[in-house]
């Protein structure tokens, strides 16, 4: 299973990510290519959702909503650091020269850990299903079973993820997003105005479409056979830095994630119509957030190109453009949510949910671009394989949400927004400061690099 896995590529001279060797006329491409089939995902997403939430209503459609939910916390949770690992693992070799895809030693141990991690969540759902089954799923096994097989989906997904960022293949990457997401829309949009009104499947559309983008990614991929094996990495060094980057995907999704929690929390029985407005506020201002998929996809094999020889300029570089294109994107988005938002939710979601001002969305957008910030950092000490500190800035954000939530005494939704702010400030400011103290000890020259560390994917050792 791990062999098919593989995909092997063809990881010519011209597909290789980051500032050593590159065309930029393909590589423009494949980002455009990859910027699309994002937004087609985007659509695509919304279209399901609309579909079914029509076909089905809104009690019926909170089944599909878990299912929605399980699949992206749990999946993304899970299988996430195994995209980081695999992305960072295949650029580092590919900057040192290997131009072939590096499918010995740290990759198809990476494959082999997603693989077990795979099978043990599946098992512990199905030996848990009794009580899955009826907390969440109101007595049907249907929805079990789809959350099964959508996260054996979603773990595929990720891992083709992380072998065409590692290995530069962006039209690939965008053609899987669409591809998934048409395999949602188009089937939600035929079963419902044919009078489809089972949420279970609906459920199982959206568990499947993920097994369309992963087939469409291998065919515009072009597999080509397997490479030479090479010297495994120590399976506690690769260990430790997944372990890390585990930590650091459930810190994070829990603070992006927890103003929703907090509103569902916090919320009396007067504030119902409150928490309502606010979650759909919150699904406009994170729009920025989808940008992020893109970004990720390119920047990590970039920097972990230049971190792997040393190259502190290219990185340094990178880092900066970055650093200029958020803040001016952080500000434009933070101007446009205080002034269109209300406007924009109120079309999209009616005039029942006009309740909303400029300055609530002014600092959910705001929240989310310090978030995408602080995701995209985060991507950069990775990069410069400092696992173990990644989840620092997600644990401080945790700490500052919780005291200012504890402590603020104003209205629900200032008082959970200023709490998002606050703890998206402060994480920025951690992640920040841990990537300055990890640019700074970036040395000059190859030889200086933990040869093992950067070709394998381990972590620090």
């Amino acid at each position: 299973m791990t062999r098919r896995l593989l995909l092997v590529l063809d990881t010519s001279s011209e597909d290789l990510p980051g500032p050593l060797v590159h065309s930029p006329r393909r590589l423009l491409d494949g980002r455009t290519v990859l910027v699309l089939g994002l937004l087609i995902d985007g659509v695509g997403s919304y279209l399901y959702l609309s579909a079914s939430g029509r076909a089905l209503g809104p009690d019926r459609f909170a089944l599909v909503s878990v299912t929605w939910a399980l699949l992206f916390l749990v999946g993304n949770g899970l299988f996430y650091p195994v995209e980081q690992e695999l992305a960072r693992s295949i650029a580092s070799n590919a900057a040192r020269g290997t131009l072939r895809l590096p499918s010995g030693g740290s990759v198809r141990q990476i494959l082999t850990v997603a693989v077990v991690v795979t099978v043990v969540a599946c098992t512990a759902v199905a030996v848990g299903s009794p009580l899955v089954r009826e907390s969440l799923f109101r007595g049907e096994t249907g929805f079990v079973a789809a959350f099964v097989v959508g996260l054996i989906g979603v773990a595929a997904t990720l891992v083709m993820r992380g072998i065409l960022a590692g290995t530069g293949r962006y039209v690939a990457y965008g053609a899987m997003y669409a591809a998934d997401a048409v395999g949602k829309a188009v089937p939600a949009l035929l079963l419902a105005a044919a009078g489809v009104d089972s949420p279970v499947v609906y459920a199982w559309v959206m568990a499947g479409s993920a097994y369309l983008g992963v087939i469409v990614a291998l065919v515009v991929a072009r597999p080509i056979g397997l490479p030479p094996d090479r010297t495994p990495t120590p399976w506690t060094a690769l260990l430790s830095s997944l372990a890390f980057l585990l930590l650091t995907s459930a810190t994070s999704l829990t603070l992006i994630n927890l103003g929703t929690v907090a509103v569902e929390v916090l919320s009396d029985p007067s504030e119902n119509t409150s928490a309502g407005v606010f979650l759909s506020a919150l699904v406009i201002a994170r729009i920025p957030l989808f940008l992020f998929q893109a970004l990720q996809a390119v920047v990590l094999p970039r920097l972990s190109a230049a971190a792997s020889i040393g190259d502190r300029s290219s990185f340094t570089r990178d880092v900066r453009v970055l650093v200029a294109g958020l803040g001016v994107l952080t500000v434009v988005a933070t101007i446009a949510a205080a002034i269109a938002g209300p406007t924009v939710v109120a079309l999209l979601f009616g005039d029942e949910f006009n309740l909303i001002d400029g300055r609530d969305m002014a600092l959910l957008a705001l929240a989310s671009m310090l978030l995408t910030a602080t995701l995209t950092l985060n991507q950069a000490q990775i990069a410069l394989r400092r696992q173990r500190e990644s989840w620092w800035p997600w644990a401080v954000g945790l700490v500052v949400f919780v005291a200012v939530a504890a402590n603020l005494d104003t209205e629900l939704l200032a008082r959970v927004e200023w709490s998002m702010v606050w703890s998206a400030t402060a994480a920025v400011a951690v992640a920040s400061v841990a990537l300055w103290r990890g640019v700074a000890e970036l040395r000059a020259a190859p030889g200086d690099q933990d040869v093992a560390g950067a070709t394998s994917g381990a972590g620090e050792q």
